[in-house]
């Protein structure tokens, strides 16, 4: 296990804590996936996983994990700063007999990702706009993309904008060290075009955008 000694990572802990992962749970067990995770996941598994690996950053309460290994997926790994999602994760991979083919690690990505493997498939779900040096994030994790890349983060609209700042006053007035992040689309694109992977899939579902890419040629039915 990583310290978790950063500023946002200690807000992660503080955030999504026990309290939110066990409601979310709760929750995914009752409608399953929201609908963003769940159009992610129908077009990575549309390309075909079988006996793929996965490495779900900031996998949350282990949705998308899961889901590839229930479609065919061989193994999976899971990277995340919040140990209430880890332990959340772990109880659910455990009640649908996944337990022993995901690894778990907890930790800023970007600290351990020398010691984690690249995996076929790398997911990153609503965790670009947690992280603040995001080309860090995204370079070191496109890198451990050997075949999909697959993320959900916010679009960059005008009014988003003041949203996000009023979002992190509250979290200021609260005491939390946690943060919000609109990074720049392009920005998130060059990164990843940097690492030789490029996109095969984009759709808008309301603040987010689904992006999946692909290094080499897309698979056989691909966009």
């Amino acid at each position: 296990m990583t310290p978790m000694v950063c500023p946002q990572c200690d807000g992660i802990e503080r955030e999504f804590n026990s309290d939110v992962a066990r409601r979310q749970l709760r929750d995914f067990r009752r409608r399953g996936p929201d609908r963003t995770t769940r159009i992610l996941i129908q077009e990575i598994e549309r390309r075909g996983v079988d006996h793929r690996t996965v490495l779900d950053i900031g996998g949350g309460i282990g949705a998308i994990q899961m889901a590839l290994l229930e479609a065919g997926a061989e193994r999976a790994a899971s990277v995340d700063a919040s140990s209430a999602y880890d332990s959340a994760a772990e109880e659910e991979a455990r009640r649908r007999g996944w337990a022993d083919r995901i690894t778990r690690v907890h930790g800023d990505f970007v600290g351990v990702a020398e010691a984690v493997e690249a995996a076929d498939i790398v997911t990153l779900d609503r965790v670009i706009c947690c992280y603040p040096d995001v080309e860090a994030l995204v370079d070191l994790s496109a890198a451990h993309a050997q075949w999909l890349y697959g993320l959900v983060y916010p679009r960059r609209t005008w009014w988003l904008r003041p949203a996000f700042r009023l979002a992190n006053v509250i979290l200021r007035l609260r005491g939390s060290s946690f943060r919000a992040f609109l990074h720049p689309p392009e920005v998130v694109e060059a990164v990843v075009e940097r690492n030789g992977l490029r996109r095969v899939f984009l759709q808008f579902v309301g603040i987010w955008q689904v992006a999946v890419y692909a290094r080499g040629r897309p698979a056989a039915g691909g966009a």
